[in-house]
């Protein structure tokens, strides 16, 4: 737990700042390496049937949170908007929670637990995620393919 107080201060402090260095582009891959890993490695260490689809469900959760930001971005609709990343702690909010779950719970609290914070994540991610394509979609902004081409 004390690894992770620290780990959110630190990343956070890294956050704050414009990343425009020639190598800042590894940090945000960095932070959800160490995200899905913790969540992962503390979901391993449970040893409790459902824990790690548990773990899995709330990394998937947040991975589509990612895509869906890659697309607006790259469909110039900008980030999601603040109130969204707030909600589902970001990923230093998240890293330590799990974290301290796994510090005070029994691993069968632990796994519900995730569970639940896995079910709720997706639940508000797909529901922004699906309210802001649908809008933009009436509005007239196009898809975008992978290769940038309009669908």
């Amino acid at each position: 737990a004390v690894a992770a107080v620290g780990y959110a201060l630190t990343s956070g402090l890294a956050v704050a700042r414009p990343l425009k260095g020639a190598l800042d582009w590894l940090v945000p891959p960095f932070f959800r390496a160490a995200e899905y890993g913790t969540v992962l490695a503390l979901a391993a260490h449970a040893e409790v049937n459902g824990a790690l689809p548990a773990a899995f469900g709330l990394v998937a959760a947040v991975a589509y949170h990612h895509y869906d930001t890659v697309y607006r971005i790259r469909g110039n609709a900008g980030a999601p908007p603040a109130w969204l990343t707030r909600t589902i702690g970001g990923h230093e909010g998240r890293t330590l929670l799990v974290t301290v779950l796994a510090a005070l719970l029994t691993a069968a609290q632990f796994t519900v637990a995730l569970t639940v914070l896995a079910v709720a994540v997706a639940l508000v991610v797909l529901v922004e995620s699906i309210r802001f394509w649908v809008a933009s979609h009436l509005g007239g902004a196009p898809a975008v393919h992978d290769e940038g081409e309009p669908a």
